[in-house]
């Protein structure tokens, strides 16, 4: 839906009500109590509908084709639009339930069953799920044209303790990685920022906020167009690995196993 559509059928359910349901400023919006007391019912009415949902493709014989899969942040924005492009164009009439989330937050769904498959970025590790590679990347440190480390090709891993640096918030593949190279002390200091999105690290490393370690394939259009710079690491261990997850000893539906078939041909 657009934002103007949501915003009509949200003043169209608290009329109903009698009660507005979110209260808003121009910085942030949070739920009201008549908000908080309905929002457990919402979640309750989405999963009947998906349950339903199940129960009547299960009848008809098409449960196998349906394909529930979790998609971390990252992977969601720059690599699943081709992904599904191809799925749909190779399975056409399969339909696939997404949901996005970080890396911790996906491995619980598929350990739930609530998710078949999930796509995260590694490290990823969870008691009794199977996590097997498909793509490769390198972080990268990103930095803005008129930074003062422009100008250099590679950045020594000590030297970004010297800066401000942006990251994911914890629970994401990638502050897993950072935590690794820089540790979890210097990643609870003053000197770090963490934002829930890879978009809101490139527009404030843009914007002159600081710098970061980001995933190579995530920066390349910004640095196709010169509004980053992106440097290589020195000194740490700089690989990136995706992978696919789902539970041990679980066999996949056929819908499942297409798409695991796609991925290893990217």
């Amino acid at each position: 839906m657009t934002q103007p559509t949501v915003s009509q059928q949200l003043a169209m359910l608290e009329a109903q009500l009698g009660t507005p349901l979110i209260e808003r400023d121009t910085r942030r919006l949070w739920l009201t109590p008549a908000g908080e007391a309905l929002l457990p019912y919402a979640e309750r009415l989405l999963t009947l509908s998906e349950d339903a949902f199940e129960a009547a493709r299960a009848a008809a014989g098409l449960a196998d084709r349906t394909l529930r899969l979790g998609v971390g942040h990252t992977l969601a924005i720059y690599m699943l639009p081709r992904l599904l492009s191809r799925y749909q164009a190779h399975y056409p009439g399969h339909p696939v339930r997404i949901s996005v989330g970080n890396t911790k937050q996906l491995l619980m769904q598929v350990a739930s069953d609530a998710a078949e498959l999930a796509l995260v970025g590694s490290p990823a590790e969870h008691p009794g799920i199977v996590v097997t590679p498909f793509m490769h990347d390198h972080l990268v440190v990103i930095v803005a044209p008129g930074d003062v480390w422009a100008k250099r090709a590679d950045v020594n891993l000590e030297e970004l303790r010297q800066r401000t640096l942006l990251t994911r918030e914890p629970g994401s593949a990638l502050h897993a990685s950072v935590e690794r190279l820089l540790g979890a002390s210097f990643l609870g200091g003053d000197s770090v920022i963490q934002l829930g999105e890879t978009e809101a690290i490139k527009r404030s490393v843009e914007a002159g906020l600081g710098v970061a370690l980001i995933q190579g394939f995530a920066v390349e259009r910004e640095v196709a167009a010169g509004n980053l710079f992106a440097l290589r690491l020195r000194g740490g261990d700089d690989s990136r690995t995706y992978a696919y997850a789902h539970r041990h000893h679980h066999a996949l539906s056929s819908a499942a196993n297409n798409l695991v078939e796609l991925l290893h041909t990217l």
